[in-house]
């Protein structure tokens, strides 16, 4: 493989993508302020730097995975400085489309292009490779990064040719999936109340017109088996939910049923749940409603 790769920010999701691009046969540097993220992936086959500019100094293609707009606002001076003219960013953080959009136009004044590509599926999506990317920037910036792209990205989708259109994308899909979750929790926190049985009102409302991915998938997979190790937390869908809003209230509209989503998600983050897996929201939303959630179901039960 020609060039290299670098990957700032390397938690549990960029941590896999660049375990992924090591296996892939490219070589790969990278950088995280946590000493436990970096010798995470030093065993992976990264050569991590002591600083940013370190680990982006020389690469011809820079990935972000940052946790929020505010640490990508913080960190790319030092990541523009340090790149080259005629290299790519990748922004892959669950950010801002204003920060992303201002980041395009930075870099475009240095010679570096931008690609704005958010991802979905989780860090059990990239460690398989199957995430859906959702890129927004010109097509042929596209087709010329989409080989590092599918690496990790089994479906590649073409928002828009306008930077941070990506974001907006990620940002509504997550509102949309915190809001399915949240309402599918208090679904079954008010069957448990009413002493129906949570397997086969589970049945029921995946046999009808109440079926969703949080009934067929997260719920079954993590909160009914006990295993909360989905690798996002309650956090991050709260934050998520309000970049959409944000956006919702400039084009002055008020979508109740998604800001009464962020509502909830949001009292969980205030609550001390913040750091926690999201999934873990069914059990909370039932223990909130005074029913005791059941015990996890395993292969035997």
């Amino acid at each position: 493989m020609s060039g290299r790769v670098a990957v700032v920010g390397l938690g549990r999701l960029g941590a896999a993508v660049a375990g992924r691009l090591v296996d892939a046969g490219y070589r790969v540097s990278g950088f995280d302020p946590s000493a436990r993220a970096t010798a995470g992936a030093e065993a992976r086959g990264v050569r991590t730097g002591a600083s940013c500019a370190e680990a982006v100094r020389g690469a011809t293609t820079v990935l972000t995975v940052l946790p929020d707009a505010a640490v990508v606002s913080a960190v790319a001076p030092e990541i523009l400085a340090a790149m080259e003219p005629g290299a790519c960013w990748l922004e892959m953080s669950s950010s801002h489309p204003e920060v992303t959009r201002g980041l395009a136009e930075e870099a475009e004044e240095r010679g570096i292009a931008l690609l704005d590509v958010p991802v979905a599926g989780g860090v059990a999506g990239a460690e398989k490779g199957v995430l859906t990317v959702m890129a927004a920037g010109p097509a042929p910036l596209l087709e010329r990064v989409r080989p590092v792209l599918e690496v990790f990205g089994e479906r590649i989708i073409h928002v828009s040719e306008r930077p941070g259109d990506g974001d907006i994308a990620k940002t509504i899909n997550n509102l949309l999936a915190a809001a399915n979750l949240a309402t599918a929790s208090e679904g079954l926190a008010l069957g448990l109340a009413e002493g129906l049985d949570l397997d086969v009102l589970l049945e029921v409302l995946n046999a009808g017109s109440g079926t969703s991915f949080a009934t067929t998938a997260q719920i079954p997979r993590f909160a009914r088996a006990g295993r909360y190790t989905a690798r996002f937390t309650v956090g991050q869908y709260a934050k998520d939910a309000q970049v959409a809003l944000d956006l919702a209230d400039r084009r002055g509209m008020d979508p109740a049923m998604l800001s009464r989503a962020r509502d909830l998600w949001q009292s969980l983050a205030d609550g001390g749940h913040a750091d926690e897996d999201y999934t873990r929201i069914t059990p909370l939303t039932a223990g909130a409603a005074g029913v005791r959630w059941p015990a996890p179901r395993t292969e035997e039960s």
